[in-house]
């Protein structure tokens, strides 16, 4: 019972802790969100300024074509020169959905938790992937959205030729979310039919959260018998909402965008935020230099009287000093002679021993066990790697686990060999030796 009690309340104060920094520290998604003017929409290979109505057809998909379209949309509505910074919604065909179940990981570390698993996810993708998630602990099953990075990239720079910076990229259903008491009653589900002339998406909300993912391209919809069976398994519910032209979106209220999860931003526009951040800094840090010179000149030779009373009483209690100042310089000295020693970062092995001896599962055993510099590498058998990384990265006293290799099942055992990385919160090397071998 004290047990759990100790892991709860190291949990919470885990909880506390974060959500106070995040308070503080401004939230880059939100400052992109709102930096949002300009909204386009494609359906069924048509492109919509969701702002004036104007719609105009795209040839393909290509990032150049859409990015035409949008700047031809654009001249056609204003005469306004400044750079628009754009939202673009896509069609579900551009994401991959994939269901994951990693309970009880804190949000803040979801990302790194299925950037380890992307291999299993989707083993056979080429390129790299961007994440868009909304984790919640307590579900057992939760939806993360991945978009190519390539694409994000593309579409960024074709934006950009036409005076357009593309803020984010957002799935198209992610907008009903802004749909009017969507979720006013807690823990309860809305489901959407969407259909375009790519195919059919069931996708329902529960909590700002995505709960299902269900879609089928228009090719298969030509198999009746397969269509058939693809919508007994869809389950929809009685009161679910069928949206099958683009007005549905166009009403909805985006005042709210910078609420939106599962948003995608391209590099680029983050580094644009960072930037223009950084000059408004400086412009700022300038008006406080010159406010402080100001008011430190007034009372410069007040302050320089002073000083030349304090420099004397200084010199005399140097005289008075001058003994025990060269003993202190003696221990000093000897202080620094053995520092090199004394600082020098110890390993508990046994208790880090002990500590995987009682997190990990009986039905997984350790066969190799490693440590150098606060570093421990561990490789063994279990029918499940993955629930130890989970039981491991949970330990207060460990951090940056990971898997060092391909887990792998060997001939004749029912069992994964796996192998494992992680460092220990306590031993700092990297403090160590850049206070005594630095490398300049």
């Amino acid at each position: 019972m004290l047990k759990n009690f100790l892991l709860f309340f190291n949990r919470l104060k885990y909880k506390v802790v974060f959500s106070v920094s995040s308070f503080i520290k401004t939230d880059e998604n939100q400052e992109l969100l709102k930096k949002v003017d300009t909204h386009f929409l494609i359906w069924d290979h048509e492109l919509i300024n969701l702002d004036t109505g104007q719609t105009t057809v795209l040839n393909d998909m290509s990032a150049d074509t859409i990015a035409s379209a949008a700047g031809e949309i654009i001249l056609k509505g204003t005469k306004n020169k400044q750079i628009l910074h754009a939202a673009l919604y896509l069609p579900n065909i551009e994401f991959v959905a994939t269901k994951y179940e990693l309970p009880e990981v804190a949000a803040q570390n979801i990302s790194s938790a299925l950037g380890y698993q992307i291999g299993e996810l989707m083993p056979a993708y080429p390129g790299k992937l961007m994440l868009a998630v909304n984790h919640n602990e307590s579900r057992k099953k939760n939806i993360a959205l991945w978009l190519d990075q390539l694409r994000t990239e593309m579409l960024f720079a074709a934006f950009k030729r036409q005076n357009i910076e593309l803020t984010a990229i957002i799935p198209r259903v992610v907008l009903a979310f802004l749909i009017r008491n969507v979720n006013s009653a807690k823990n309860q589900i809305r489901q959407f039919r969407e259909l375009d002339e790519n195919g059919i998406l069931y996708f329902a909300l529960e909590n700002q959260s995505l709960v299902q993912w269900y879609s089928i391209n228009s090719n298969d919809m030509k198999d009746e018998a397969y269509f058939h069976q693809w919508e007994q398994k869809a389950e929809p519910l009685d009161n679910m909402t069928s949206v099958e032209a683009f007005p549905f979106w166009q009403q909805i209220d985006r005042s709210h965008l910078d609420q939106l999860r599962y948003t995608f931003f391209p590099e680029a526009a983050r580094l644009n935020l960072k930037q223009r951040s950084r000059l408004k800094k400086g412009r700022l840090a300038f008006i406080a230099a010159a406010i402080a010179a100001f008011l430190l000149t007034t009372p410069f030779i007040i302050n320089s009287i002073r000083n030349a009373q304090w420099e004397q009483q200084h010199q005399d209690f140097k005289e008075k000093t001058s003994e025990v100042r060269k003993m202190r310089r003696t221990v000093n000295q000897f202080e620094d002679n053995w520092a090199l020693f004394i600082e020098y970062p110890r390993t508990d092995v046994i208790a880090v021993i002990k500590k995987l001896n009682t997190i990990i599962p009986k039905n997984s055993w350790i066969k190799g066990f490693e440590i150098k510099n606060g570093v421990v590498e561990i490789d063994g058998y279990s029918p499940n790697p993955t629930e130890i990384l989970e039981v491991i990265s949970r330990q207060p006293e460990f951090e940056l686990a990971a898997f060092n290799q391909r887990t792998q099942t060997e001939r004749g055992k029912s069992s994964e060999h796996f192998g494992i990385s992680f460092h220990l919160n306590s031993i700092n090397m990297e403090a160590y030796q850049e206070k005594y071998f630095p490398v300049n």
